[in-house]
């Protein structure tokens, strides 16, 4: 009732509002109460905790959210400590806690969305990587790896989800009988390889991001570079006259159908982002992930 009559709908009206000192206010106000209640041994609602977060968050507490998930990854591990020893203690572990998983969805959902209300100031890259790698850890503590991955890729953080997929996933050893479920397959890290590039200014990064990709995607799923011949549409713009007559004209002016070899995973994601690398480079990871060169 707290959260329904009173935070939820006073949070609303100050974001709506424009009202950044009522909107710290209630953040200040959520986190005592949830402090009261913990300190009463009484087990706040997710809602309650997603909150608290947002709030910190969107406020721009970045010492004081910092403070917030150090403290209860403290308290988990003086947790397990004590049950190591036997030791007595009432306090839950995260995994234990009904709804952690969709909590820990909801962190990421949190940390990587795009504010845009003039009432919220987000809090730094650095707060941000802190509560992504909280998310990931409760995830990690339900047994949700491959939710875990797919938060990881959507957040752009590819070199922890690679790392989470070598240590704890492994696929079948029968090539042909691996399957990967939505959101974690070959060209969900090809397209956050991509997404992360462009975001980055050192060309050196970008090609070591992309050699490191290459290298687990060949353990991860060698399907992926299994070249196959597939009919797409492509632009008649800057083809060349032999390759016009090899076309089959589908009926519009400026494009034909071509029968093209190239890697599944080519296939899937049809554009390679040239402009980010150099001729010489581009022109070796194109081969490395197996994109035809001649057709743009």
């Amino acid at each position: 009732e707290v959260l329904q009559i009173i935070l939820l709908p006073h949070a609303m009206v100050a974001i709506k509002k424009v009202d950044r000192a009522k909107l710290r206010f209630i953040s200040s106000l959520s986190v005592h109460y949830l402090v009261e209640l913990e300190r009463r041994s009484v087990m706040p609602c997710v809602a309650l905790q997603c909150l608290v977060i947002a709030l910190l968050w969107r406020t721009g507490e970045n010492s004081q959210l910092a403070s917030f998930l150090s403290a209860q990854q403290s308290q988990w591990t003086i947790t397990r400590r004590r049950r190591q020893l036997n030791l007595p203690t009432s306090n839950r572990m995260y995994y234990e806690n009904p709804g952690a998983t969709t909590f820990a969805e909801t962190l990421f959902m949190i940390a990587t969305e795009d504010v845009l209300d003039k009432a919220s100031r987000p809090c730094t890259p650095s707060t941000r990587k802190q509560l992504i790698s909280y998310a990931t850890t409760i995830l990690l503590g339900c047994g949700a790896t491959t939710i875990a991955v797919k938060c990881l890729l959507s957040a752009g953080q590819l070199n922890d989800a690679i790392n989470i997929c070598s240590k704890k996933i492994r696929p079948t050893k029968s090539v042909n009988d691996t399957n990967f479920s939505e959101g974690m397959q070959s060209k969900d890290f090809f397209r956050a390889a991509v997404s992360n590039a462009r975001r980055v200014s050192s060309i050196s990064e970008r090609c070591k991001s992309f050699y490191h990709l290459h290298f687990f995607l060949q353990q991860w799923d060698p399907n992926a570079f299994t070249m196959d011949s597939r009919k797409i549409r492509i632009s008649r713009r800057g083809l060349s006259v032999d390759q016009r007559r090899m076309t089959s004209f589908l009926g519009a002016e400026d494009f034909d159908t071509m029968l093209i070899e190239q890697s599944v995973l080519a296939h899937e994601c049809p554009r390679f982002p040239d402009e980010l690398f150099p001729s010489a480079c581009c022109k070796k990871l194109r081969l490395m992930f197996g994109y035809v060169h001649n057709v743009k």
